[in-house]
This record gives C-alpha cells, structure tokens and sequence, in this order.
C-alpha cells in the first residue's frame, strides 16, 4: 500500500489529485451487507481529468490477521452541465473484491450510476452485477451536503437497494471538517449509519452477517494532495 501511494503521488498534477484514508469500522459494508466485521481501514484514491472523461483508480485495505480484504476500484466519469446550478454526472466502474472471509469468494463487481448534482438535494441511482456472487442489483438515493459553523459539514443520506436475493435500506450521517495544510487537505470524518437488510445468512455467500436495523461506525482521517 505504501509503494502504491509514492507511485501515485508521483503521478499527482494539474487536473489531478491524491488521496490517502486512514480508520476504522465496526463494520465494512458494500452494496448494503456486511463483507468484513470490525477492522482497521487502509485506503487509497487516485483521480484525474482528461479531455473526454475523468478517470480514478481506488483501494481499500481491511487487515484481519492473516486473512486481509481488499477492494479495487477503476472507473471514468463524466459530468454534463445541465441548467442553472444542475450537473448530470455519469459513471462506469469495475471493482474486484478480494474477500479473506472464509465462505465468501472473491468476486468481479461491473456498475454504472447516474446523479443529478445540485446544491439543494443530489438524487442518484447505481445499477451493478457482481458475476461470481450472482448479484443484480438496482440502488436509488438522495443526499445533501450542509455546511455548519467553523467549517464542518454534515451529508445526511438515505438509500434503497434491491437486489437479487435481498434487499437493503441505508441511512447515514457524515461529519466531516477538512483544514488545508502545507501540501493539501487533510480531513478528520466520522460517519454513522443505520441498515437494515433482509435475507437467510445460512442460504447465501455474500455476507458475514445479516443486519436487522443495526448501528454501522466509521471514523478516520483523510489526506489529500
């Protein structure tokens, strides 16, 4: 992970940017279930604006003794101006999961999403296919991003996923206040989620457990240059 982010930050330009995460959660959740239980976070993102598209790679590192999971994320985007203070942005990713749980298979995740950017409410919807796993799922959501006193924000979100076997409600809340530094932002976050999902856990290999309006708790510290 340290080689990955000297080689990025070598790379980092104009239309470019960096960035390194570091937490913990008591829970690591993707599209709405549980893949990893409590564990440090490692993560890193790279992105960058061409002509026709912006591209981003990101990587996410669980540590769990010897059997560590990893998330890997290449995509390219791009934002449409629309009217007044309206964008359409479009997304396409591919992400390879590597899982280090003992039951759940590595896994090849394609998606693509859609949001309608604004400063009042941005509404989105993602569509994804996870091949191995057997997973068709659509997620629809809102969120707003508020600015408070003394520089911090708070993005309340609420999302709706259904998928092939289960379906998944999410609604969180992140308090974020970045500083600008010497060399970019650094940004200390916190984030706490409410999900509820419904499936057999005994019937099906995506998940290491089922989440019946149960409490998810994220914080750390974010670097960007």
């Amino acid at each position: 992970m340290a080689s990955l982010v000297v080689a990025l930050s070598i790379t980092a330009a104009d239309n470019a940017s960096v960035g390194v995460t570091a937490g913990y959660n008591n829970n690591y959740v993707v599209n709405g279930v549980v893949r990893n239980n409590a564990s440090a976070l490692i993560a890193v993102d790279a992105s960058k604006s061409l002509k026709y598209a912006d591209v981003y790679v990101k990587g996410t590192l669980l540590p769990n003794n010897e059997l560590d999971q990893s998330h890997w994320t290449l995509g390219a985007g791009k934002t449409f101006s629309l009217f007044s203070d309206f964008t359409l942005q479009t997304e396409a990713d591919v992400t390879r999961h590597q899982s280090g749980v003992a039951g759940i298979p590595n896994s090849t995740e394609v998606g693509a999403k859609l949001a309608l950017n604004n400063k009042y409410v941005t509404p989105y919807v993602r569509g994804s296919y996870d091949y191995e796993l057997d997973q068709t799922g659509v997620s629809a959501g809102l969120y707003r991003v508020q600015a408070l006193h003394y520089g911090f924000t708070i993005t309340p979100l609420v999302e709706y996923g259904k998928f092939t076997d289960y379906e998944a409600f999410i609604g969180k809340v992140t308090v974020a206040r970045p500083f600008e530094i010497a060399f970019g932002t650094v940004t200390p976050f916190a984030d706490v989620s409410w999900i509820d999902n419904n499936f057999s856990l005994s019937k099906y290999n995506f998940a290491t457990k089922e989440l019946n309006g149960a409490v998810v708790v994220s914080a750390g510290l974010n670097l960007k240059f």
